[in-house]
């Protein structure tokens, strides 16, 4: 288990692909598997990619590119230098082309060329500006549909800073391995994998599981505008109810413009509900604000597992040697071990009376928690809002009906403290 380091590791920026094709039970991505003797990562099924290198910004790449650094910028939330972000963008056709032969760009070369220089790129007989520059390419950044951002937490040996885009495939695009990197390439459909890592078959870190999630309800997948990014916020605290601080994380399952409402419930033993954000400034506030008061962190719990709302969780909970706490059934969408909550059970890791509900209706493990003696609610999803710049699941209206009827039966008194704010800002009723 990773422990803090002092000063901790400066995060290497990273891109990730994630390549979907239309398949016949819905559309698939295509996951690598890595070889069980690789130092990193070994054994793990993961998407294409790997670390921007510093030749990715060079500006004959650049001037190749389809897009320019201040678009490239916008469509990532705005909180990237222009050429930091043309140059993720470039590593991402980089190594989604060295790992899986997949090249995005356009080309007049042959086919039996293109697969030559791919393979001197990957052995490091060349570089990407030399093989760019004898195919004539024109990188198509403009194809790359960006998703999230996902930052390794300080204490960690290595850390990666790591955007992650979508792209169709290719009609003509015939995915193949080249070099050690890589033992297989297969395609999966996102719930497909999901059932398969629950099960024990594969493995997947939570960024890959995460990333499955927010994909497991695309219904087509050369229309993923509705996942994309906006711009970033601010990390906002503020006291709604006594013994509970709200702090607005503007980036919630990794994507910017899509703020989720993390809550801090107790005293000097404090649960945190809700960490949805896993890009580290909205994480620090909430460490930053335990520490003021003297206290500590004692469990970290969900209202359910879409990824806006358990993004951040296992970090912290690593980091601090704390439980995560959610739902029954919550596990089988998280890569690691969760400790399932009951109805009407206390939840003990914090210096207030803190009650389970379950309200299923979101998703079958969607809880709500009640603070003191019915001064306030955590309502999660219950209340129709979801994440902005998600496609989530079909409700069940039923369990929904049922689930808030189990608040109204609060009383009108107790407040009510939703998992989103509202359209118009980021705080509301």
């Amino acid at each position: 288990m990773p422990a803090d380091a002092s000063p901790p590791v400066v995060a290497a920026p990273a891109a990730t692909v994630v390549l979907l094709r239309p398949g016949p039970r819905g559309p698939e991505v295509l996951l690598t598997h890595r070889p069980a003797s690789m130092a990193f990562a070994a054994g793990m099924h993961v998407f294409p990619g790997g670390r921007v290198d510093a030749a990715d910004a060079a500006p004959v790449l650049a001037a190749r590119s389809t897009l320019g650094g201040r678009e490239s910028a916008g469509r990532l939330g705005g909180d990237i230098a222009p050429d930091a972000a043309l140059a993720a963008h470039v590593a991402a056709i980089r190594e989604l082309w060295e790992e899986a032969g997949i090249l995005l760009a356009d080309t007049t070369a042959d086919g039996a060329l293109v697969a030559r220089r791919r393979a001197a790129l990957v052995d490091g007989s060349t570089d990407f500006a030399g093989v760019a520059a004898e195919l004539d390419l024109v990188l198509r950044t403009d194809r790359l549909v960006p998703l999230s951002r996902w930052v390794t937490p300080p204490g960690y040996p290595r850390r990666f800073d790591a955007r992650f885009f979508a792209a169709a495939a290719p009609a003509d695009g015939l995915a193949s391995i080249a070099g050690a990197e890589v033992a297989e390439l297969d395609w999966h459909v996102p719930r497909e994998a999901l059932d398969a890592m629950a099960d024990g078959r594969i493995g997947l870190w939570l960024p890959t599981s995460a990333t499955l999630q927010q994909l497991e309800y695309v219904a087509d997948p050369a229309n993923l505008a509705a996942l994309a990014p906006g711009a970033l916020g601010h990390v906002v605290v503020d006291e709604p109810a006594p013994d509970v601080l709200r702090i607005v994380m503007p980036a919630g399952g990794g994507v910017a413009g899509q703020p989720v409402w993390a809550y801090l419930v107790g005293r000097r033993r404090a649960v945190l509900v809700d960490p949805g954000d896993p890009t580290g400034p909205a994480l620090e506030r909430c460490l930053g604000e335990v520490a003021a008061r003297g206290g500590s962190i004692g469990a970290i719990a969900l209202t359910h597992v879409d990824p806006d709302h358990h993004a951040g969780a296992e970090a912290l909970a690593e980091r601090l040697e704390i439980p995560v706490l959610a739902g029954p059934g919550a596990g089988r969408r998280l890569p690691y071990a969760v400790r399932e909550l009951v109805d009407g059970e206390a939840v003990g890791a914090t210096d207030v009376d803190l009650r389970v509900l379950a309200t299923p209706g979101p998703r079958p493990d969607h809880l709500a928690f009640v603070v003191g003696r019915d001064r306030a609610v955590l309502t999660g999803d219950l209340d129709g809002r979801r994440g902005r710049r998600s496609i989530v699941g079909p409700t069940d209206e039923a369990a929904l009906a049922a689930s808030r009827a189990r608040i109204d039966a609060l009383g009108g008194r107790v407040l009510r403290l939703a998992g989103h704010p509202p359209d118009d800002g980021p705080h509301g009723p």
